[in-house]
């Protein structure tokens, strides 16, 4: 369960912050009819997308 500490106390991260924190923009629209549980399940199995790109990148200049 991600957790995050604030001047509040302990909380849990809500779906859509586990993608900010995979990279996802600030624009991506999580489905409505999934649960909370699938969308955490969905985050955890995401990749990190400024990773993936920056690979993609080296990958390119190591090909040209």
């Amino acid at each position: 369960m991600p957790l995050i500490k604030t001047k509040f106390g302990i909380r849990k991260l809500t779906p859509i912050e586990c993608f900010y924190a995979q990279g996802y923009p600030k624009y991506y629209k999580l489905p409505t009819d999934m649960s909370d549980a699938r969308l955490y399940k969905q985050a955890g199995n995401s990749v990190v997308v400024p990773v993936i790109n920056r690979i993609a990148e080296n990958i390119m200049k190591a090909l040209n």
